[in-house]
């Protein structure tokens, strides 16, 4: 049996509305008490007094236990009580996005804070955050690239995956943004890769042509530096199959020492060059990004000790979006009705029962003066 077959609560606050209503319990204990009192003082003025108040005792009772009960279950109500499952088909708009994240060491540089992959990884979050629906997925980079996170619509899970990715956990150095983009590509189009087709270190080995996909987009976080691919021939395959690439340059112009890191991911030095003397500088390599951009006919942005601003999310807020249905088996069944309309007859009967008092009152009070309109006689017959 199911978590789904018992009673649970889509809300936390009733215990505080349950106090709500003690309240109002002893609010109207008083009132009735207190009504009492006042009959019987009147009750003992004389006549007239009996006239002001002819409700008997066990009406207002019988009105209080029915707003008591009526409140109960407004409670109850607001508390979104779940019982059972439901099969329940969520349609929604959205893209499907590959973040290709660079993951070589000179994304360890603190030329923006805390560092380039450490900001990149902010970004993709404030992304997630924005994006409602669609689908997403997380390719990292160095010497080779891999799909980390594949496509998928619980962007928790990526996020999950991006949190717990370390740059010493790649196998492989080196800088290859173009097999980055190739298997983001494979990663987008899964549907048109033959069976048993090799690793994409080339587009045309790894899918079948494709004719366009303005749904599809790549996120490139990157500082630009490569050393090893051929970016520009993968931006045109993403070009020639419709796949923009929104090209992220992470880091300053300037740039820092590349850092030596071990295993555990503590920095041991700097790269050295040839002379082994002069650090090896890594800097922003703006021109290739915007290069790769306007091959692929996307665009280029700059994230750097100012961060990236809202420009890369409108963009992807421009594209052509895909509907996408997802059914969910185990959702809990809202039961909120069962008791909001007991809970609505029961106050329409307890206002029924105050009005009809009022017109009794006035009625009797007809009938034992003997007046009619505003103190006027009763008229007699000749």
């Amino acid at each position: 049996m199911s978590g789904t077959d018992s009673l649970t609560w889509g809300s936390d606050g009733l215990p505080l509305v349950g106090f709500g209503v003690l309240a109002l319990i002893l609010g109207l204990i008083w009132w009735i008490q207190w009504r009492a009192a006042r009959r019987a003082e009147l009750s003992a003025a004389g006549p007239l007094g009996r006239l002001l108040d002819v409700a008997p005792i066990s009406r207002d009772i019988l009105r209080a236990v029915l707003v008591v009960v009526a409140s109960s279950l407004l409670v109850t109500a607001i508390a979104r009580p779940r019982w059972g499952a439901a099969q329940n088909e969520v349609k929604a708009l959205g893209i499907d996005l590959a973040f290709v994240v660079d993951a070589s060491k000179s994304m360890k540089l603190t030329d923006v804070v805390p560092d380039r992959i450490g900001a990149a990884k902010y970004e993709i979050h404030r992304l997630l955050d924005a994006m409602h629906g669609g689908r997403a997925a997380f390719v990292p980079f160095a010497g080779l690239a891999f799909e980390q996170t594949g496509l998928t619509g619980d962007f928790s899970v990526l996020k999950t995956d991006l949190d717990g990715f370390r740059v010493e956990d790649m196998p492989r150095g080196g800088t290859a943004i173009g097999r980055g983009l190739v298997q983001a590509l494979a990663t987008l189009t899964p549907e048109d890769r033959p069976a048993n087709a090799p690793e994409p270190d080339s587009y045309e080995k790894a899918v079948k042509p494709f004719e366009g996909a303005k749904h599809k987009a790549i996120v490139l976080f990157t500082d630009g530096e490569e050393n090893e691919g051929d970016a520009l021939a993968a931006a045109d395959e993403a070009a020639k199959r419709g796949i923009k690439v929104f090209a992220v340059g992470v880091g300053t112009p300037q740039g820092r020492p590349v850092l030596e890191i071990d295993d555990e991911g503590r920095v041991t030095g700097t790269v050295k060059g040839p002379d082994g003397v002069t650090p090896i500088f890594s800097s922003l390599n703006v021109k290739l990004l915007k290069d790769i951009a306007a091959k692929s006919k996307g665009e280029y942005f700059l994230l750097g000790p100012d961060g990236l601003g809202d420009g890369l999310l409108k963009a992807l807020g421009e594209l052509e979006k895909a509907e996408y249905s997802t059914v969910y088996q185990d959702l809990s069944e809202e039961r909120f009705e069962w008791a909001a309309v007991p809970a609505l007859v029961l106050l329409a009967l307890e206002l029924w029962l105050s009005g009809r008092k009022k017109r009794r009152f006035a009625g009797n009070a007809v009938a034992r003066t003997g007046f009619g309109r505003a103190g006027e006689a009763p008229r007699r017959n000749a």
